[in-house]
């Protein structure tokens, strides 16, 4: 049929009803007849009226409102990747994951920074509680694997003529200081590095102080400082006192004692503070003195330095050690004449003596 136009293209949506007076008488029941079909032969172009062409168009529209519908969009699946985990007697709900092309790149914040010194006081906590653990299971002590020190402490390699200083051995009942320095003093004539200090340092120790070193937690020691640091520190109780300026006042020169030995207690005592100055050391063995030649040539003329007090008071002492020798020498030669001089009264023989009569 070339004159008949073409039916309209069916689109998503519905056209509107047309009115029921224009659509074609419909025949019910076994007596009607079948429709007709109609051939190329009679049918033409007169019969597709404008009426039957709506009447088509709304039997298609009807046909697609009650049987086709607006198919949901496919689920996605999620990918490979995503798993979901199941534990007992509990789900969780599967995390929905887009697709590549749908997925939106949300920047993460980026961590803080946290500064070197807070992590290095991190890690030796750690290393702590790690021993501290170690303890409280019940671990004997002769099964502890390592030492306080660090790999870097160990791995530095001694030299062949390396040797252990001779210094006294530190129990913790004396000074830590003094011993500390005692050690300080013999590393630099051995030229010991920083590493191997802390390891030949631990040689120095003996029960107490060995005792405490076997504590300490794995790899707590990286450098001398540090093992200096934590020594003092522990023993710290066994530190002299140090004595102020006014001690050095209270000592003072004995009746029976020359002066040279008042001024060997006195340097001693002196040693003890080593903040005294020149000045204040003079003032306080002056006044110490006992009222003798010393302090009366010393009332003549002040002296402000204690090195002029020492240089003046050598002198005093050559004096008093010359009197007194020859106070010695003379004593010994008057027992001399003594024991060889015969005493002048006879000697009574008491054996001779008669018995007084009795009248």
């Amino acid at each position: 049929m070339t004159g008949a136009p073409s039916p309209p293209a069916v689109t998503g949506s519905v056209p509107a009803a047309l009115p029921q007076a224009s659509l074609p008488p419909r025949v019910m029941g076994p007596a009607a007849d079948p429709p007709r079909r109609s051939t190329s032969s009679d049918t033409s172009t007169e019969e597709l009226s404008p009426a039957l062409l709506g009447a088509i168009q709304q039997i298609v529209a009807t046909a697609l409102r009650e049987h086709v519908c607006i198919a949901a969009p496919p689920r996605l699946a999620p990918p490979p990747e995503a798993e979901v985990l199941e534990e007992e007697g509990e789900e969780e709900a599967p995390v929905p994951v887009l697709p590549a092309g749908r997925r939106r790149d949300i920047p993460r914040p980026k961590p803080p920074e946290v500064p070197p010194q807070w992590l290095a006081r991190l890690e030796h906590l750690q290393k702590g509680l790690q021993d501290v653990k170690y303890q409280i299971e019940g671990a004997p002590e002769d099964e502890r694997q390592g030492v306080p020190f660090t790999e870097t402490v160990m791995a530095d390699e001694l030299p062949l003529n390396c040797r252990t200083p001779a210094i006294a051995e530190y129990d913790g009942t004396t000074d830590p200081m003094e011993h500390l320095s005692c050690f300080e003093n013999a590393a630099l004539l051995h030229r010991y590095t920083d590493w191997i200090k802390c390891r030949v340092f631990v040689t120095t120790f003996a029960r107490v102080a060995q005792q405490w070193f076997n504590h300490l937690p794995l790899g707590a020691i990286e450098n001398f400082q540090e093992f200096r640091s934590l020594f003092l520190h522990q023993f710290a109780s066994s530190r002299k006192l140090r004595k102020m300026e006014l001690s050095l006042f209270a000592v003072r020169q004995k009746d029976d004692k020359p002066l040279k030995e008042y001024l060997q207690r006195f340097n001693t005592a002196a040693l003890e503070v080593p903040a005294a100055t020149q000045e204040v050391k003079a003032s306080a063995f002056s006044q110490g003195l006992l009222d003798g030649d010393f302090f009366k040539s010393l009332a003549k003329k002040l002296v402000a330095k204690f090195d002029a007090l020492l240089a003046r008071a050598a002198k005093y002492i050559n004096m008093e050690e010359a009197q007194a020798a020859k106070k010695e020498t003379r004593g010994e030669k008057r027992k001399e004449i003594k024991e060889e001089t015969p005493s002048k009264k006879p000697r009574v023989d008491l054996r001779e003596r008669k018995p007084l009569s009795k009248e």
